[in-house]
Formats: C-alpha cells, structure tokens, sequence
C-alpha cells in the first residue's frame, strides 16, 4: 500500500505539469486506482480477511505497476521534447490503458458481488464504531458519488452508467446526505442511537450494490427497471428514517424574533400553495401555527419583565430551535416528501413547545430574579427607521498623510517605485489608501490603474485576474483557463509601455509579493506600486531602497478629540470620563469612533460600565479592536444583528450596491413589517442605524442624498465571518480544495460560494436545508456555469439564489422554475427572454438580471409578491414587456422598483402604468409612442402615480421614418405631485417648462 499511496501523490504532481484541458483523464485514472484500496478497506470493514481478497490486492499490484510505467516513460521524455505535444501522442494509449483497467475480471467481479451481498457485519450487525470506521465508510461515499457524478455528466473516460438520470440523482443527494452525517463532530455522531448506525451503514451498502453491480445484472429492460425501482425504494426508506432521526437542532441564534414573525407569516400563507402533501397536512399545520402564535406572545410578555435574563434567551433559543425544526419539516413537505411520521413530528413540536411555557411561567413566578440583568439605560432611542443620516460623517483627518502618499507618486523618479503604508489594525491604512487611489491629480498622472485585495488568504491566479480585469481592455473568461505562468506574462505584456498604479491592499507576506512581481515591467515611465500591510519587515523587504510610510497611533489628546467630535451632540458628561474612555481605545481611530457611537445611546452610567470594561482589557492591538466589536455588537438590537452579520457573506473590502443588499435583506425575512412603512424604508432605517454607529461606511451617495454604495471595515468582515459561522448565519465556502470536501452541514441555512463557476460545478455540493445561495466569483466577468440543472436537483428549498457574478449561458434556465420557495432571483446571463414557466414562482419578490435585452412573458402580470424588477443592460436595449393579457390582469401591485423597461413603437407607457399603481422608482427607455395623436401631439398622465418618487425617461437616437414622427410631435408628460428625483435623456427641451 505504501507504493500505491506514493504513487497517487506522484501522479497528483504530474497533473500540475499537464494543461488544463487534460487532467480528465488524469483524475479519471487516479479515482479508479483509489477505487480499489477503498473497496478493500470498506470490504475490511465488513469483515473480510485479506486472503479472502487476494484477487483484488493482485489486481491493485498490476495496474500500479502499469502506471508507474507509464508516467515515468513520459516524465523522462517531457523536457526534451515538450510535455505537451509528447501528451497528445500518448493519449490513445493512456486511454487504452484506462478501459483496460475498467474491464472487470469475472474473479474480481465474483469478489464484488459477495461483498456486497454480505447483508450483515461481524456479529450480524450493520452497527459501526463510528468513532473508528466513518472514515473508511466517509470514503467509500465519495467513490460512489464520484461514480454518480460520471454517470450525470458523462466524459470520454466515464463509467459506463446503467442508471437513468432520476436515478442517479436519488442516489447521489441521498449519498450526500450520508456523508454530511458521517462528516459531524465526533460528539454528535457517538450519541446517535444505535439504529441509526445500522442504517448509515446498510444504506451506504444499499447505494454500493445498485452502483457496482447494476452494470452486471443481465436481465431484461422492463425486468432491469422494476430491479432499480425496488432498490431505490429501500435506499430511501433508510434515508428518511435517517432524515427524520438527525433532524438538526442548532440554528442561528441572531434576529430570533425576527425568523419567528417570518416563519408565522409563511405559515399563514402556506394553505394557498398548491401542493397535495400540504393540502393532507393542512389540519397540523394549523395547529402548529397556533402553538406557535401563542409561544411567541408568550415569551414576548416574559421578555419585557426580564430582558437580559440567561434563562430567558435560553427559552427564546428553544423557542426559535423549535420554529426551525417546523420550518424543516413544512419544506420537506413541499418539496415532495411525504413523512409518514408527520403527525409525531407534530405532536413532538406541540409538546416542546408546552415545556417551554412551563419553564417561562417558573421564571415569572422567580422573586429572585437577578438585578444584574437589567438593561443599560438608554439616553437616546435608536436612529429613527425612516430617517436619514448626515452622511458628512466625521472621518479621521488624513489630508497631511495623503499628500505626502501623493508626492510621493508623483516624484520624478522615472524607474518603478513601490510606496509602503505600515500600521496595526485600524490606524486606516485602507482609507489612506483608497483617498490617494480616488484623488483625481492620481487618476491622471496614470494610464491605468488596478485595485487588488490580497488578504491573509488568496490564491496568485486570481490576484492575477482581478488586475488583469482592471487594465486588459481585451479581458475575457478565457482567462480563468490559463495558468499562473501564462496570466503572469499576460500581465506583464499589458502593462509594457503603459504608465500604471496598482494598489495591493493588506498584504501580510512575501510571498504574496513574489507570485506578482514578475507580472509588473519597469519601463523608465514612472510606473508606481502602492501597498498597504500590518507588517513593517514586509514592507521592507520588498522595497528595501524606500522607508514605508508608517501610520501612528493616535494620541490620547487627539483620542479625545475625535471621541468629542464623533459625538458633538452629547453634553454635560465629565470630561475626565470620556478621556478616560478615549486613552483606553489605544489610539485606533476605528476603536474610538465604534466606542463614541455606543456612548451616544448610553446614559451616564452605562458610559461609566464601558470604561470599566475597556479598562479590565489587556489585549493585543487586534484582539483590542476585536473586542470593541464584539462589544459594538452584543449593544445592537436584534433585527440589526443580522443585517450587519450579513456583510461578511460579500468578499473582503467589496463595495456593496445599496440597494442589492437591502433587497437581499427583504428577502432573508431580516426586516420587520411596519403598517405605516415600507419594507425599503424600514430597511434604510437599518442602514442608517448602522452608519450612525460607525460599523458601516459610505462609499458612494446618490446625487438626490441617501447612500449608493457601502462596504466595512476588513476587521469588521473578519469579525462578521467568525460571528456568523459561529452563530450559523451563513457559511462560506471558497477555492476548489474546500469546495470538494464540503458536504454542507445541516444546520447551515445559507451558503456563499467564493470561487469559480467551473469548479463549484465541479464540486456538486449538496445542501438541502440551504436557504440561500449567494456565488461571488473571485474575478466577476470569467465566471461560468454550464450544465444548472444540477443546481435545482441539490438545493431544492432556496429562497434566495444570488448568481448575478457568474454568467449562466445564453438560454434562461426553466430548471429555475422548480424553485418554488424562490423569494429573491439574481442572475447573469445573455439570453433575450424568460419563459413563462417563471410566473409559477409565486413567492418571488425580487427578479434582478444582468445580460441583453430581455423579454418578460406576458404571464409575468400574475405574479402578485413581486416588488422589484432591476434589468441591467449589456447592449443598448434593456427590457421590453408583453402586454398581450395586460386588459384582463389585476397588475403588479406590490412592485416598486422597475428598470429598466424598454417601450417600443405603439406601447402605452401610461397603459402600463396604470397596472403599476404603488411603483416608486421607474426606468424608461422610450422610442415613438402611441400616447401622441395623429398630429403627433398627446399627453401622458403619470400624475396618478402618487407614490412615485424617482423617474428616469430616456429616448433612443430615432433613424428614418421613427426620426420624422418624433420631430414633429409634441407629447406633454403629466408628473405626480410627489416626485423627488427625474432624469430626462434625450428628450423635447419643451418638456423642462412644466417642471
């Protein structure tokens, strides 16, 4: 075995020399090698001594020997010849070898079939020692997956699959769910009853059987298809009762009012879906409903009495474990799965739900109940929901070091120089950064510029492509197929002769610096490097000759001074307080401004409780700003805890769209309903409250006031993707190594995908209790998906689908249409329509799309939760509508956002409008309409709109005959009262009077 396991480590090396295009077969010979030590270790497993299986240790010898020959034929020949053109002449005979490896023995077959045929362990159990052999079992999983996978999506070097696609699919998401059994803490797995044990392992021996041995069975096809029928059946019978068993009960603990107003309101809602298993369930559920209406009143009422209470947050998180585990249940009713234990599941839900009100009355009635639990005492209520904040927020003065950064740029020194920024964690090296990169005197000293986050974590490849991305006019998704050495040189040809800036931003090694320095020319132009690290010795090293720019703590003096004016509204507190305060945040701006906002909704006794705290620290400088978050956070109320945990599913430093991420908040149940509001506007509210503390940061503002874009602080992200991963808000899965070994746990809810399109396709990651799914490619542009239908068979209850960053082809997938849950769609693409299936999705609220001009089907009137439609446009034409059953439609009347809609020659604008009633941001791309006359002349009434506040109307540059009518036509556009923002392109001047 140690030769074989050298052997695979070889071939793993070999593989890199190999282009890209060409490791199938590579990776199809390695899985069937690992094929045979696995199935030696599972038949092991079962009992089996290794006489017993001598064929196949006889077997594993030969076809090791074989390749080793193989590849040290071709090794030996690579560099004389060339790697590549020897590759192509060896292919057929490497090909040749593979299927000769294929080919079953008849002895080895025999072998096969009496392993698996041996339906009981030693001592006629199938009970594992999980602790012990999940491992081995773990394994086994994987190959039968991989054999799946081969039979989904067939290569030239696949196994030759019996199974239909249906099949093959039961098969595999049952698998992967075994695997995430397998894949749990030690802990979980050894107190699982014992009957789960004997399960886990009949079933995976049960998969085993119908993947290995179909291809044998030589029967006939009505015979061979009730054979599979039958198997099926009794592997999902076992699935089930694992499924029933492990239903997980660890869920996010943040926002826990929140999830149980979302929950119930979905319960509400849940009669009218048309589904038989719900309708047979319709009596539970609205038992359960109620249980639960009458669990949250209760703990509501308990919570006002004791709100820092330990049991009570411990009730609240039973309370909330119980609305998941309903949540669960109820979804996989909608999927399709009938449990025929659904009534116990019921009775067991009602029953937690009794002791848990039995535990709240106990505190009720406790006179003890400790007084150190009572809540700081608030000065200021929070932000107003529906208010907006100033966004001239104080920032710490950087004028003086920007200039010296600036000078320093613009030196002239016509060799290629790299300008350090040094400093501890939030001393704001970042916005040091980012002022000196936006300045305008910058921008035009250079031909092009690049912004690159490096991180503690990344991979060269996509440094590599997301500078390309910036400086390559010719950039493609053809890149992401190249390597490192060829996305080097490509880089390096693109900037010769070009005068350019590159920001690198949070460098923390030499290493990072060593992968892209041969990537950056010096052309005697004055070419310029700007990096931002933590580490001096860093910087030094790779610019020795030029003394980093070094970023100093803050004064205490000055510490006080920005705490006062972060607070200018704060009076009468002793001075001698806050300086206290201020000396203990160590100089961190950051520190200081995160402390001052907490300050600024604290009574005088809640800032003496801060200073003690920050005074009984002694951390380091970064476990200092960790800890002021942490305390930032654990002050923020409920509904904001989400929100803010929920920028760290976003790249590090991405600059978020506003607006996309209130959408995205909508959609995951974090904003409350208010009467009097919308949800937008109690969501800006959220956002405002989260400026107003200093945990959020305005890139951008709209130009009629309000924030375009924001983004967080890189220690904030830190903290947020620890706190949720900790908290199971989200988790995040990245890089083609991590993507393979992740098996999706099952209390994860949502999943953000930090990879490439090619290998999360790859990976066929199965999360059936994942909510959302939010991919973010590490370069937007070269991202594909081929082959989506495995993405609706493997995460059946989505909600939110966020693939706006990776480009799913030129056809609008009808997969999506099986999404039924689907609250928020969010896609790439260059197809021209969306079919009608999509107004089947009667829950969707957000439909975002990015590609070429999109037509909408007339059926998309009979979506009644839809609120924003946001179509991105690629070409010159946007989004057209059909209008054929617009007479006979109640309209849209929840939609509030609609861009951007393109009117061709005879559409009604008004007409359209009058079935957008409630709309208040429109985008309109208009040619010749049909309001006008025979003269020409009309009017179009959009005063009826009394919600609108935000329109845009634009023209097309008319030819021809479409050039002669507008000319002489004069059309009156009648707007609303209200309106707020109007944009006009390409319109009569005459308009501009009746504004």
């Amino acid at each position: 075995m140690e030769f074989f396991d050298s052997l695979l480590v070889n071939m793993l090396d070999i593989r890199d020399f190999i282009s890209y295009g060409k490791r199938d077969v590579v990776e199809a010979l390695k899985e069937e090698m690992v094929f045979f030590k696995t199935f030696i270790r599972f038949a092991q497993l079962r009992g089996f001594e290794p006489c017993e299986l001598q064929v196949l240790y006889t077997h594993l010898d030969v076809v090791s020997l074989n390749v080793a020959r193989f590849f040290q034929d071709w090794f030996y020949s690579y560099f004389p010849e060339g790697g590549e053109v020897l590759w192509d002449k060896l292919e057929l005979k490497f090909s040749e070898m593979l299927q000769k490896i294929k080919l079953i023995d008849p002895q080895i077959r025999e072998t096969y079939i009496q392993v698996l045929a041996a339906s009981n362990l030693p001592g006629s159990s199938h009970t594992l020692g999980l602790d012990r052999d999940k491992h081995v079992l773990g394994d086994f999983a994987d190959f039968l997956l991989y054999k799946i996978r081969e039979a989904l999506v067939p290569s030239g070097y696949s196994y030759e699959a019996s199974l239909k696609e249906d099949q093959a699919l039961i098969l595999y998401e049952g698998l992967r769910f075994l695997r995430t059994i397998l894949t749990k803490h030690l802990d979980t797995i050894g107190g699982l009853h014992d009957k789960v044990n004997d399960l886990i392992g009949a079933a995976v021996n049960k998969a085993a059987e119908i993947v290995i041995c179909s291809p044998f069975l030589q029967e006939s096809e009505e015979e061979f298809a009730l054979e599979m029928d039958s198997e099926l059946c009794n592997f999902l019978e076992k699935i089930s009762l694992i499924k029933v068993i492990t239903s997980p009960f660890i869920f996010p603990k943040t926002n826990m009012q929140g999830f149980m107003d979302f929950l119930l309101e979905y319960l509400k809602e849940l009669p009218t879906c048309e589904v038989d298993s719900i309708a047979l369930a319709k009596d539970q559920i609205q038992i359960v409903q109620e249980d639960l209406v009458s669990l949250k009143s209760f703990l509501e009422n308990v919570l006002k009495l004791h709100n820092q209470d330990e049991n009570v947050k411990s009730l609240w998180s039973r309370a909330v474990e119980v609305a998941y585990k309903t949540s669960y249940v109820i979804l996989l009713l909608v999927g399709g799965e009938i449990l025929d234990c659904f009534q116990l599941a019921c009775n067991s839900i009602t029953e937690e739900i009794n002791l848990i009100k039995m535990e709240g009355l106990k505190i009720v009635d406790n006179p003890y109940c400790s007084e150190s639990h009572k809540p700081i005492k608030t000065s200021n209520p929070a932000p107003s929901q529906g208010s907006t904040p100033a966004i001239n927020r104080f920032v710490v003065t950087l004028n003086d070091e920007a200039n010296t950064i600036i000078e320093q740029l613009g030196s002239v020194s016509k060799q290629l120089d790299i300008i350090s920024i040094v400093g501890m964690p939030g001393l704001g090296k970042t916005t040091l950064a980012r002022n000196v990169y936006d300045d305008p005197s910058v921008r035009n000293l250079f031909d092009v510029h690049a912004w690159c986050v490096v991180s503690q974590v990344y991979k060269k490849t996509d440094l590599l492509l997301r500078i390309l991305d910036s400086v390559d006019r010719n950039f493609s998704d053809e890149y992401s197929k190249k390597n490192e050495h060829e996305l080097v040189e490509q880089l390096k040809k693109c900037l010769l002769k070009r005068r350019y800036l590159i920001v690198l931003d949070d460098v923390w090694n030499i290493e990072a610096w060593s992968g892209l320095e041969r990537s950056f020319p010096n052309d005697a132009n004055s070419s310029r490097i700007l990096l931002t690290s933590r580490h001096a010795d860093v910087a030094k090293t790779i610019n020795p000759n030029r003394e980093p720019h070094f970023l100093r703590p803050l004064t205490d003096d000055k510490s006080w001074d920005l705490l006062q004016k972060t607070l200018s509204c704060k009076e009468g507190y002793p001075a001698e307080l806050g300086r206290k305060i201020a000396k203990h945040c160590k100089g961190l701006p950051l520190t200081v401004v995160i402390i001052a906002r907490i300050l600024s909704h604290l009574e005088q006794d809640g800032w003496e409780e801060i200073a003690e705290r920050l005074s009984l620290s002694a951390l380091s400088v970064t476990d200092e700003c960790m800890h002021t978050l942490e305390l930032s956070y654990r002050n923020l109320p409920d509904y904001l805890k989400s929100c803010l945990l929920y920028f760290g599913a976003f790249p590090e430093d991405e600059e978020i769209h506003f607006r996309d991420l209130i959408w995205l908040w909508i959609a995951e149940g974090f904003i409350k309903n208010c009467e009097s509001k919308s949800l937008e506007d109690v969501a800006k509210g959220y956002m405002n409250d989260l400026i107003g503390r200093g945990l959020v940061m305005v890139s951008k503002e709209r130009s009629a006031g309000g924030v375009k874009t924001c983004r967080i602080h890189d220690l904030l992200h830190e903290f947020c993707v620890v706190k949720a991963k900790k908290e199971k808000v989200f988790c995040i899965s990245s890089g083609p190594d991590d993507l393979s070994t992740y098996y999706g746990q099952l209390d994860v809810k949502r999943l953000c995908v930090h990879s490439t399109g090619e290998y999360f396709v790859k990976s066929w990651l199965f999360c059936p209790y994942v909510g959302s799914l939010l991919f973010f490619a590490a370069v937007k542009s070269t991202s594909r998906i081929y082959g989506f239908s495995f993405l609706v068979r493997l995460f059946k209850l989505l909600k939110v689908l966020d693939l706006i960053h990776v480009n799913i082809g030129s056809k609008f997938p009808n997969e999506i249409a099986l999404l039924v849950e689907l609250r928020y769609l969010a896609l790439l693409g260059g197809f021209e329509s969306i079919p009608p299936a999509v107004s089947g999705l009667l829950n969707l609220e957000t439909l975002i799309i990015r590609g070429n001009c999109v037509q909408l089907p007339d059926t998309i009137w009979n979506m009644p939760k839809l609120r924003v439609l946001h179509i991105f446009r690629s070409h010159s034409r946007n989004l057209s509508l059909v209008q054929d059953s617009l007479e006979g439609s109640s309209g849209l009347r929840n939609v509030d956002t609609f861009s951007t809609l393109e009117l061709s020659f005879g559409q009604s604008l008004e007409k359209i409008m009058r079935h957008l009633p409630n709309i208040r941001r429109l985008k309109c791309r208009l040619s010749k309409s049909m309001e006008s006359n025979a003269d020409g002349n009309g009017i179009v009434a959009l005063d009826f709109l009394s919600r609108l506040e935000s329109l845009h109307l634009t023209r097309e540059h008319p030819f021809g005959f479409e050039f002669e009518l507008i000319k002489r036509s004069h059309i009156v556009f009648r707007f609303p009262r209200n309106l707020k923002k109007l944009t006009l392109s390409n319109m009569d001047s005459s308009i501009i009077p009746i504004l």
